[in-house]
């Protein structure tokens, strides 16, 4: 079954973050998504796999690291 496609709306939900904000980063290339049809302004999806690899990419520090075990 291929991934769900997220509505601005719906991934700004679950950044926290207003959709306009989404919005804004997809068309500076921050985020990645797709623009339906190809048209410029034109509805934006996005695919939730993608944002966290993104995301990943902007993770600050070890926070999310698990420690390395010492033999």
């Amino acid at each position: 079954m291929p991934e769900r496609l997220l509505t601005a709306c719906e991934l700004a939900d679950l950044l926290g973050c207003s959709s306009s904000t989404i919005l804004d980063k997809f068309e500076e290339g921050t985020l990645p998504g797709f623009s339906l049809w190809g048209k410029k302004g034109g509805p934006v999806r996005f695919r939730e796999s993608e944002i966290l690899a993104t995301l990943e990419g902007w993770r600050v520090g070890d926070a999310g690291r698990q420690p390395e075990k010492v033999a």
